[in-house]
């Protein structure tokens, strides 16, 4: 090929135009000007500023279809009004919006104490490090409008990584787990045979529930109360059906305070009846009385339950606890040291 010959300035102008598109996105108008400030375009620089317009048009569609022709996806995009590449083969390169997203999970997850929370920071600033310099500066902006508190009320970085495996592969393999657990209510270590459900982050913790081949029944697990090296897999495979367990139906009054501008659902299911005076009556299936009792207590003054019955008899016994405590007894009687 002869040196500088109208058929190597194509070759360059299209590497140029793929090494373009592979940083970003980015309109016709800036792609013209780009190419042309490094001399990458044919025409007669004193025509009329029509015939320039056009011959560069004629060009880029010669570009065009030759990539295409070549294998390369390079399409325009109407909701943006940019060329794209969708299929570049050397690395990322992300729309604003995918940009925003991806800054988004790299400040959720960048001091995240979940488990594998390692693994999930290796894998972004892999995908960071394949992202053009261009849009890694990007991600080091200002403050971002919007975050994710994850809200991590226990530290799992250090958990027992032979312990979370077992457990692990006892869920992904269907098989039945053996395990010490120390009770959060009495603190005493207690022997569990059970059939685990996946692990799920709820509420600042990592739980699974598990069918007790022991009690027969649904009970659930905080993985850090699993007593280290404890956990074993057996061979024994789970049964694909077991009892739903049994289920309540709760029903509670919100107070205007809360339920004017909509109520939050907890429930999965739940019906809200509004009232005139801007209060809500909330009904819902449930099968944990635990997690019930302990959104309702939330609510404060403002929501009374009404049932099941004995979701009801434990509020009794929370507020004649809190009248022991904060009326008959005064602030803090039972926890104050006599000196």
């Amino acid at each position: 090929m002869k040196r500088d010959s109208t058929a190597e300035r194509s070759v360059r102008r299209r590497i140029a135009l793929l090494s373009l598109l592979h940083n970003r996105p980015r309109p016709y108008e800036e792609i013209i000007e780009e190419l042309d400030r490094t001399q990458l375009l044919d025409y007669d620089r004193f025509a009329h500023p029509t015939e320039i317009a056009r011959r560069h048009k004629e060009q880029f569609k010669r570009d065009l279809k030759a990539l295409r022709a070549t294998g390369f996806s390079v399409n325009w995009q109407r909701a943006t009004g940019c060329y794209v590449w969708t299929d570049s083969p050397f690395g990322l390169s992300l729309s604003p919006a995918q940009l925003s997203a991806f800054r988004l999970l790299l400040q959720t997850f960048e001091k995240s104490q979940l488990p594998h929370s390692a693994e999930i920071q290796d894998l972004l600033h892999h995908l960071k490090e394949l992202l053009p310099a261009e849009q890694q500066k990007g991600l080091t902006g200002p403050r971002q409008p919007y975050a994710i508190k994850l809200h991590e009320t226990t530290d799992y970085r250090q958990a027992d990584p032979a312990t979370l495996e077992k457990i692990e592969r006892a869920i992904r393999l269907g098989q039945r787990l053996e395990f010490r657990y120390t009770s959060p209510r009495d603190g005493k270590e207690r022997a569990h045979l059970v059939e685990p459900q996946p692990l799920v982050f709820e509420r600042g913790h990592v739980s699974f529930k598990g069918w007790s081949l022991n009690w027969h029944k649904w009970l659930p697990f905080r993985l850090d109360h699993v007593v280290t090296g404890s956990a074993q897999v057996l061979p024994d495979v789970a049964e694909r059906v077991r009892p739903g367990g049994p289920a309540y139906e709760l029903t509670y009054w919100l107070s205007p305070v809360i339920a004017r501008r909509g109520v939050s659902q907890h429930f999965e299911g739940q019906q809200v009846t509004a009232h005139p005076d801007g209060s809500a009556t909330v009904s819902a299936t449930i099968t944990d009385l635990f997690q019930a009792r302990r959104i309702l207590l939330s609510y404060g003054e403002n929501c009374i339950c009404t049932s099941p019955a004995e979701l009801v008899e434990q509020f009794r016994r929370t507020a004649e606890f809190f009248y022991q405590t904060y009326f008959k007894e005064g602030v803090g009687s039972q926890l104050t040291p006599s000196l």
